[in-house]
């Protein structure tokens, strides 16, 4: 008789919609899957970001002097990691007109302010940072 009403009751949760314990379960387990998924993506996003520090900003420049523009860079980085900057100038129309990529080696100071005398091929009047990331 058993089996008669559990087929009964299966028949009666097809027809209205009900769900069964055999698919309540298969929903349980892809929520829990997706939750897991999105945790490892989450951990794994930490990890990553948590890498090596580094930190640059453009602190200020001089007039431009005989073809150079000079400007200093503050840079915030983990002891004994060398840095490449690349650093630009442009003028009054924010066209380019110099370019300098900036090596600073590795060394024991975690925050130095470091000059640029970036080459001029034209006016240039403010310099840009354009970013800095780890050497290779």
């Amino acid at each position: 008789m058993a089996e008669n009403d559990t087929a009964q009751q299966d028949l009666l949760a097809e027809r209205y919609g009900r769900r069964t314990q055999r698919e309540s379960r298969g929903v349980l387990i892809g929520v829990v899957a997706g939750v897991a998924l999105v945790a490892a993506v989450v951990v794994w996003l930490i990890v990553r970001s948590s890498g090596t520090t580094l930190d640059a900003e453009l602190r200020g420049w001089d007039e431009p002097r005989d073809g150079v523009l000079t400007a200093r860079v503050e840079i915030r980085r983990d002891a004994g990691l060398a840095v490449t900057c690349d650093l630009v100038a442009v003028d009054l129309r924010r066209i380019i007109v110099g370019q300098l990529e900036l090596q600073v080696p590795a060394g024991p100071d975690e925050h130095l302010v470091v000059p640029a005398d970036i080459p001029l091929e034209g006016d240039g009047v403010v310099p840009e940072l354009r970013g800095c990331s780890p050497a290779e």
